[in-house]
């Protein structure tokens, strides 16, 4: 999970110039540099601009510049990278950051010396359906988690091994309509846990249950407002009195606050108009919040700690800088502020020394690789941590649609952040071939990658948006159109350039609902986008770009909900996929766009489930759909479907490791675009005994 680079000025898609000449700033060097070495992967390329930046006069660049130059040996399996990190802590102890991370691949610092007996180990391998990452620990180490083969919150018992159900949601996640629970956080004491909770009518409330004795527990409702979209607890105040929450309203500002355990009552400590903070906890003594939070209009990859008052009387910028900094505890004693940052070669734990509420020094580095996914700290000192293990990936292939086979071995285009890579989409005339790359899990910051077929080269965009969904390509390949939220968090459909990444707005929701799925009509005169109805349903709409005039062209309300939107090459149908609740079957939708009556195309039943994307053919024959065997990540296939009638037959991928829900086909018909991969693999770690390195620096 590195820092998202910034490309200052755009890779030319032959591969062209990175910077030009008169901005050759060490900043602006040093993020060529990094480009070099995360985007293109070119170590040596990277190591000799590092080289040209650590020759230089600016000590703070120079130092960084080794730090990244001494990582690029390291991967390269060259031992002068040892070399390297002696001579920052020879040279430049003065910076402290370099140096601690310098001194921390060295083997040399105090933490080391006094915390020899730091471990790191796993904990627990969840199964796919225990989601962890939302979870919470106990004081005492147990660890409360949503369980998404009903959605049922659970505990899960570390010394035991076993887990225990604390909701009942009546039946199977198919079985059932909207009913589920999300994030959770345990009280100091162990005895209650917090959750938000998602009922039947589809409304998020923030209810509290125990987790004591053995049994099911009966919950109770602690609060609830129909101005909410979500709430979400995420720690207890020691004295057992207060849940520090986030909620988002109906307008989808986010604001800070407590709620009252004893009668629910919310007091608002800050809104936002955005995006809120990844974690927040309260410090041991009860009298302050700590979180983090953007930079500005900087999205994700830059993020600051912050200490807020709980009494609202102050807030104090606690871990600031250029870096992704995002919370992950307290020390027991509250004399440390623990936080994760890439502001070394690696995301790396780092500890601030705070007292009565303001930062007192420079942060020490405790550990240079860890997740970012922090579970909690316990009573005694440890920190537990979610990991995954996995991710998703492109893969490029030619295929004989006749036989259903591959004629060419797959390739994948990134060269980059492997595992972090999903939802292609081939640009109109096929030359290239765009996908989104998660930069960070924290928030979900992602950009466009941009591949061409022809040379291999790749270039980013940086979309200005807080978050957008699967861009499709204009007509005429300048552009992209996406759903998403601008930096006010305010949602809608954009075009997004796909040379600067600027974003227009083209159509907002007005009344809070979603607008996703967005796509383009073949002249580009309208578009089409699937719209959340009030009534807990969706519809699918035409949009005339010229007039601003709408058309509902169906809509579909449960139990038999619409999924994505996928229009013909002519414009002329619509290919969908639904949840035919009443008969436990997927159905592939075919649905005219100017008047007429849907037609099935294909059916199964449950177990098996067909995905929401479908990808059409260039002539409009057929379309290729995703068929899931009983919610497996790993027993899927590829369908190809004929709109006119005829027997569906398999697409033969060859053996893969959770094939993704997404297949483009490109403008020839003979290339496919699709996805492999899965982060349902996942594990608990705890680190521990690293604090007493802290106490010896008293």
């Amino acid at each position: 999970m590195k820092k998202t680079i910034r490309i200052v000025v755009m890779l030319a898609l032959s591969g062209g110039l990175l910077l030009a000449q008169n901005a050759r700033t060490p900043e602006v060097l040093f993020k060529a540099a990094q480009n070099k070495e995360q985007v293109e992967g070119d170590l040596k390329g990277a190591i000799e601009q590092y080289k040209q930046i650590a020759s230089g006069r600016d000590r703070v660049m120079a130092a960084k510049a080794l730090v990244r130059m001494a990582e690029c040996y390291l991967k390269l399996g060259d031992a002068e990278a040892q070399r390297i990190y002696e001579r920052v802590v020879r040279d430049y102890a003065d910076q402290t950051e370099a140096a601690a991370v310098a001194r921390a691949h060295l083997g040399r610092t105090e933490a080391a010396a006094t915390s020899a007996g730091m471990t790191s180990r796993r904990v627990w391998t969840p199964s796919p359906d225990a989601d962890a990452s939302s979870g919470a620990i106990s004081s005492d180490g147990r660890l409360v988690f949503t369980d998404w083969e009903t959605g049922d919150l659970a505990v899960h018992n570390f010394v035991s091994g076993r887990d225990r159900r604390l909701t009942d949601s009546q039946g199977t996640w198919d079985d059932r309509s909207k009913e589920f629970a999300e994030e959770a956080a345990i009280s100091r004491n162990g005895k209650q846990v917090a959750y938000s909770w998602y009922n039947i009518k589809g409304d998020n409330e923030l209810r509290v249950t125990s987790l004591e004795g053995t049994s099911l527990p009966q919950s109770r409702l602690l609060f609830a407002n129909e101005d909410l979209r979500w709430v979400a607890p995420f720690d207890w105040s020691p004295d057992g009195n207060w849940i520090a929450v986030q909620l988002e309203r109906q307008d989808r500002t986010r604001q800070m606050g407590l709620i009252s355990v004893r009668d629910g009552s919310l007091r608002v400590l800050k809104s936002a108009e955005w995006q809120g903070a990844t974690k927040l906890f309260f410090s041991p003594d009860g009298k302050y919040l700590a979180f983090d939070a953007p930079v500005g209009e900087s999205r994700n990859d830059q993020r600051d700690v912050f200490l807020l008052a709980v009494d609202g009387s102050r807030e104090v910028p606690a871990v600031v800088g250029p870096s992704n900094d995002t919370m992950m505890g307290w020390s027991p004693d509250g004399k440390y502020l623990l936080f994760a940052s890439d502001r070394g070669a690696s995301v790396g734990l780092w500890a601030a020394p705070i007292a009565e509420g303001r930062p007192q020094g420079t942060p020490e580095l405790m550990k240079p690789e860890i997740s970012r996914f922090s579970l909690g700290v316990s009573a005694s000192g440890s920190l537990y941590t979610h990991v995954i293990l996995s991710g998703r990936d492109i893969q490029v292939a030619t295929v004989d649609f006749e036989t259903g086979k591959l004629v060419s071995q797959p390739v994948n285009p990134a060269k980059s952040y492997m595992g972090f890579n999903q939802v292609p989409a081939w640009s109109p005339d096929g030359k290239y071939l765009a996908y989104l790359s998660y930069r960070n899990r924290i928030g979900g910051n992602r950009v466009i990658v941009i591949w061409s077929a022809e040379t291999g080269q790749v270039r980013e965009i940086q979309p200005r948006l807080n978050y957008f969904g699967y861009p499709l390509w204009a007509p005429d390949g300048r552009s992209w159109i996406s759903d998403g939220r601008d930096l006010k968090n305010r949602s809608g459909v954009y075009r997004i350039d796909a040379q600067t990444g600027e974003s227009t707005p083209i159509v907002m929701s007005e009344d809070g609902h979603t607008l996703d799925h967005t796509q383009w009509s073949p002249d580009g005169t309208r578009i089409y986008y699937r719209r959340n109805l009030a009534t807990d349903g969706f519809s699918f709409v035409e949009r005339d770009l010229a007039s601003g005039n709408e058309r509902e062209i169906i809509r579909r309300e449960n139990p038999s909900n619409l999924f994505i939107l996928n229009l013909s090459p002519d414009g002329r149908f619509i290919a969908t996929t639904y949840n035919d609740r009443s008969t436990r079957s997927h159905v592939l939708l075919l649905i005219p766009v100017f008047g007429g009556e849907p037609r099935e195309l294909f059916r199964v039943t449950q177990p098996q489930s067909l995905m929401g994307t479908a990808s059409w053919m260039p002539d409009g024959r057929a379309v290729v759909v995703d068929k899931v065997f009983n919610d497996s990540v790993t027993e899927r296939e590829f369908w190809l479907v004929p709109t006119a009638g005829g027997q569906p037959r398999k697409i033969d991928v060859g053996p893969t490791t959770g094939l993704g829900p997404v297949v483009r086909v490109h403008p020839d018909g003979r290339q496919i675009a699709y996805v492999v991969g899965d982060w349902t693999k996942q594990e608990v770690w705890v680190l521990e005994n690293f604090l007493p390195a802290l106490n010896a620096k008293k």
